[in-house]
């Protein structure tokens, strides 16, 4: 218990969550809830955006389809600070799943950012 205490400690240091003694204990794990359910709706909202609407709608509209990867980019971006909140605040309000959350939030991390770097390359502002 002692190993998860300490691992608990760092992953909160690396998020930047204040020490749980300068936390205030008015929260619930209701809030872990509503923040689970915004991240999924977001999640949502972007997948459909960026796989279905922008890349067959846009070209069907005339919209030149260049267009669509600074609008990806930046999907990816907020998506990549939300899920860096949501853990910020999943361990802030010490949630019940939190450790689940960040098991699914690493891997997806790491593909937002290999989607980033692909944009990035297809912009012509990173070398391959």
């Amino acid at each position: 218990m002692a190993f998860v205490t300490q691992l608990d400690r760092l992953i909160g240091r690396v998020l930047l969550v204040p020490a749980p003694a300068e936390i205030p204990a008015v929260t619930t794990d209701s809030t872990g809830e509503r923040a689970f359910g915004f991240s999924l709706v977001f999640s949502g909202v972007r997948c459909i955006l960026q796989y279905a609407i922008l890349p067959f709608v846009l070209p069907l509209v005339g919209v030149a389809s260049d267009a669509a990867v600074p609008i990806t980019m930046l999907l990816s971006f907020v998506a990549i600070g939300s899920m860096i909140a949501s853990l910020r605040r999943f361990w802030r309000i010490d949630y019940k799943y939190k450790w689940q959350y960040l098991a699914l939030a690493i891997p997806m991390l790491g593909i937002l950012i290999g989607f980033l770097v692909l944009d990035f390359q297809s912009l012509g502002m990173l070398v391959s």
